[in-house]
């Protein structure tokens, strides 16, 4: 009777020693969506293998036609790999950031979207992304080194670059050379000696500028050996004396390009992609990019992706992401479209013979300080500000003060 008790105890013992063993079973099985402002602990971040099958990706972008029947080219490329549809949708440029922004606050995002790169951070301060490290299963390239900084955040990476459209200047050197220049002003001087020039001839005008956009703004204070973030009060002095002899436009204008052609724009900042498509012979360009130790990332637009915080299949999304951005992609997507690259390694021995780059390439090599204390809503009211001093509605104090509060 003894050994027959003993024997009911070890039994006992074994079946609590498994039942402490065994993992939980209170398992999470929502495949809803994230809910937003969990961005601080990864560990509550979906997981998408543990949510089923993925049968398809829905990914909403911003491009051109071309542009955008090249990336269906390639996602197809994806599915036959991976077994994965891709759903794209593409909007219009236009009404881009009002949909995003709609689209991530009523939390009806898909799992991929498209952005202006330097608005990734705002995003991701808001809540609004999920962390691109925490699901990056596959190794993938490493970007240029200028963008890193502007898509890490909080010791996470929140963007992937698709790539980049650097703001070049655009003139005739003839033309310059009529306004008393032998070469693109460098310093506020010499463009306020082009100035005095310029205004002895009636219906002229010294710089196009898009008011749209910071970059192109950025481009001439390169050119001035300064950027937004260390523009001295005398340099913005002098540009808002000078804001008469600008030529500024809110959409695109491609009379621009006619203007600077019979000489009545002196110098134009545009993207790199409009000189390539609309450039000639008889007009030069220069991108500075920092090269006399500006912040050059400023002039430097890219388009990068990022995963909303609704994103359902975060981990199969960052394999599509790496699929797109790697190596191969992205020499297809230039020599489709005429994109540049935003990968490190295809500009370390030079750019392809394909590129003819009005700039040292190896600038866009250079090393970025990562703003970790930049607040929310940086760039964008640094945006917002250099519209509304273009366009006569603030000082050059007051736009000062901005760029001041904006670092």
């Amino acid at each position: 009777m003894l050994r027959r008790k003993n024997y009911w105890l070890l039994f006992a013992i074994l079946l609590l020693s498994l039942t402490s063993l065994s993992p939980s079973m209170q398992v999470n099985t929502s495949n809803g969506p994230l809910e937003v402002n969990r961005r601080q602990n990864p560990s509550a971040f979906p997981d998408s293998s543990k949510v089923g099958t993925v049968d398809n990706l829905q990914i909403t972008v911003a491009l051109s036609p071309a542009e955008f029947t090249e990336l269906k080219a390639l996602s197809s490329s994806y599915s036959l790999s991976s077994g994965v549809k891709i759903d794209l949708k593409n909007i219009e440029k236009a009404d881009a950031e009002e949909i995003l922004l709609k689209d991530l606050t009523i939390g009806d995002s898909p799992d991929i979207i498209m952005t202006d790169g330097r608005k990734i951070l705002d995003l991701a301060k808001h809540g609004y992304l999920l962390p691109i490290d925490v699901y990056r299963s596959v190794p993938g390239s490493a970007p240029l080194t200028r963008l890193i900084p502007q898509m890490q955040w909080n010791g996470y990476d929140w963007g992937v670059p698709l790539d980049i459209d650097p703001y070049v200047l655009v003139y005739s050197p003839q033309r310059l050379t009529e306004l008393g220049m032998p070469s693109l002003p460098r310093n506020v001087n010499e463009w306020n000696l082009m100035l005095e020039n310029l205004r002895k001839q009636p219906d002229k005008y010294l710089l196009a500028l898009d008011t749209r956009t910071p970059y192109g703004f950025a481009a001439v204070l390169e050119s001035m050996e300064t950027s937004m973030t260390s523009v001295k009060p005398e340099t913005l002095n002098w540009l808002q004396q000078a804001l008469g002899d600008f030529y500024l436009s809110s959409q695109p204008d491609h009379k621009v390009w006619d203007k600077i052609q019979d000489g009545s724009i002196a110098i134009a900042a545009v993207p790199y992609s409009e000189w390539k498509r609309y450039g000639n012979a008889s007009l030069k360009a220069e991108g500075l990019l920092g090269a006399r130790g500006t912040n050059g990332i400023e002039s430097i637009y890219s388009r990068s992706f990022a995963l909303p915080a609704q994103s359902e299949h975060p981990e199969e999304a960052v394999k599509w992401l790496a699929f797109i951005t790697g190596t191969t992609s992205q020499l297809d997507w230039l020599d489709t479209t005429g994109g540049l690259p935003a990968l490190d390694e295809i500009y370390r021995s030079g750019p392809p013979s394909s590129v003819v780059l009005p700039f040292d390439s190896q600038l866009l090599l250079a090393e970025e300080a990562a703003p970790d204390d930049e607040p929310e809503g940086g760039w964008k009211k640094m945006t917002e500000a250099v519209a509304l001093f273009l366009e006569g509605k603030l000082n050059a104090t007051e736009l000062q003060k901005q760029l001041q509060t904006s670092e």
